[in-house]
């Protein structure tokens, strides 16, 4: 095994209900050859990069240490939250923890300790491409952002014989058909052939942008579902012609999922309205920190049990808020009645908001009928799409793999998630993978066993407002299955 090569692709955002022989006919038969994960789960909370530390550190944000898109941290930025789309924000947050945003190992540091490589390429944001292999320059790996040379890690005469070869990488555009032939070119032609590495990672940002601004049912959506298709085609050929196919493994998944926005909510002019003191920034005078979201988090800066309680109890009374998480409860119920413990979604860690609240979801027709509504508090244009809660449609992620080690025409009953990902692919190299809280998806190795799995739900009531909560788990495990208000 120590001679395998994996190969990831990640479709940023992709609904697993939109890969059907219609829309996506590669990715649909190389699931339907090989093994398929019905029940995986995104980490919460549902944002890209979240999930994208749980897929190179195999962990929940409670040890990873990347709790939302964007958090406060004073010691790094005062006036404002982290924006974790913006590589430069992440490496002043990595500057001013001295190295340790995240506060576990990643894929590329363990693999590089084990004499091995990694290598992404990525149309995703510069925060985005950045995390997939974040020490790239200090382990000499590669790092290819097609935002350029900047957010890139290949030496700068490098990546000016990649520009010679490929062209500089196109210009954004909704959809982002050009620079996802681009990217998928300069793997299929440099990456795999000169470079060869035994992990390598390809991220696509669609179907998630055109989601976003176009809408999920949108015509704009169904072209960029059909370019990341062929463009794995050509891949999936590739693989299939390869003459050490036998030890070449794909994986392919999504990040989270996605439903339509409706009704913008202004979390904090609400607050305000209502007499809480409450603003956007790290530092300041007020009451409460907020930074709002479709996981909208709070900081007490005045720690009064108080303020908690009476700051919950309104929420409770607002039909636009979803499930509320609070700190300092007993592990499954949360210390302000009606509240749920924060440590069951895995948001523990000292960087983790006091509050975390989800906006309100239901399972109606959205975008071109395709089922899944949210509130939300972004810059998104109506008919857009947004992830981060608990909706399942969020939690849900797309999860399939093949190779010579996997089953083929398989289905796992189990849950599984995008915690799996890394210690599956460290068991697939012979490595270990002791540290993760994600585990190998032994069930669809042809040598693997079934964990015992179950599931159950959590249900909390306070005067009119009830949240429920659903578990998975397979071995030690957890995955969350979603989350609904009963009002």
């Amino acid at each position: 095994m120590a001679d395998n090569k994996v190969l990831v692709v990640v479709f940023d955002g992709l609904r697993p209900d939109m890969v059907t022989a219609e829309l996506m006919p590669n990715l649909r038969r190389f699931a339907d050859q090989h093994s398929v994960f019905p029940r995986s789960r995104a980490v919460f909370p549902t944002e890209t990069r979240v999930n994208a530390a749980a897929l190179v550190t195999g962990q929940r944000p409670d040890m990873h240490g990347l709790v939302a898109n964007a958090f406060h941290a004073a010691e790094v930025f005062a006036d404002h939250a982290i924006n974790t789309s913006k590589m430069e924000h992440l490496v002043a947050a990595d500057r001013a923890w001295n190295g340790a945003l995240l506060t576990a190992p990643s894929l590329g540091e363990r693999l590089h300790a084990q004499g091995k490589t990694l290598a992404t390429v990525s149309t995703a944001s510069t925060g985005s491409s950045w995390l997939l292999n974040h020490r790239a320059e200090q382990l000499g790996l590669l790092r290819w952002s097609s935002h350029g040379s900047a957010y890139s890690a290949p030496s700068l005469d490098s990546w000016r014989e990649l520009a010679d070869r490929f062209g500089e990488p196109p210009p954004a555009a909704i959809p982002l058909s050009a620079r996802v032939e681009h990217a998928k070119r300069v793997y299929l032609e440099h990456v795999w052939p000169v470079i060869d590495p035994d992990v390598a990672i390809l991220w696509f940002a669609e179907p998630d942008t055109t989601y976003h601004y176009r809408g999920i049912g949108s015509p704009e959506t169904l072209v960029a579902l059909k370019t990341v298709d062929a463009a794995f085609g050509e891949i999936v050929a590739a693989w299939k012609a390869a003459p050490d196919h036998d030890r070449r493994s794909i994986i392919t998944l999504s990040d989270h999922g996605h439903v339509t926005t409706h009704e913008r909510i202004g979390v904090v002019d609400r607050f305000t309205a209502v007499g809480f003191r409450a603003d956007a920034r790290a530092v300041g005078d007020s009451d409460l920190a907020v930074v709002s979201g479709s996981p909208s988090l709070i900081t007490l800066r005045r720690r009064d049990a108080g303020l908690a309680r009476d700051l919950v109890a309104f929420l409770r009374e607002q039909p636009w808020c979803g499930l509320i998480f609070a700190s300092g409860g007993d592990g499954t119920h949360g210390p302000i009645d009606g509240t749920l413990d924060r440590a069951l979604l895995g948001v523990t860690h000292p960087r983790s908001a006091d509050l975390v609240f989800t906006l309100a979801t239901d399972d109606e027709p959205g975008s071109g009928g395709w089922p899944g509504r949210t509130h939300h508090d972004h810059d998104i244009p109506e008919g857009g799409s947004m992830h981060g809660g608990l909706h399942p449609r969020e939690l849900n992620n797309w999860l399939a793999a093949g190779g010579a080690a996997f089953r083929e025409g398989y289905t796992s009953p189990c849950p599984a998630g995008i915690t799996d990902v890394a210690p599956t692919i460290l068991d697939l190299l012979g490595l270990p993978q002791g540290g993760c809280h994600g585990r190998v998806l032994a069930e669809a190795l042809r040598d693997g066993l079934p964990p015992r799995y179950d599931s159950r739900a959590i249900e909390t009531r306070a005067g009119g407002y009830a949240q429920r909560l659903s578990l998975s788990h397979a071995g030690s495990t957890a995955y969350i299955d979603g989350g609904t208000v009963l009002r």
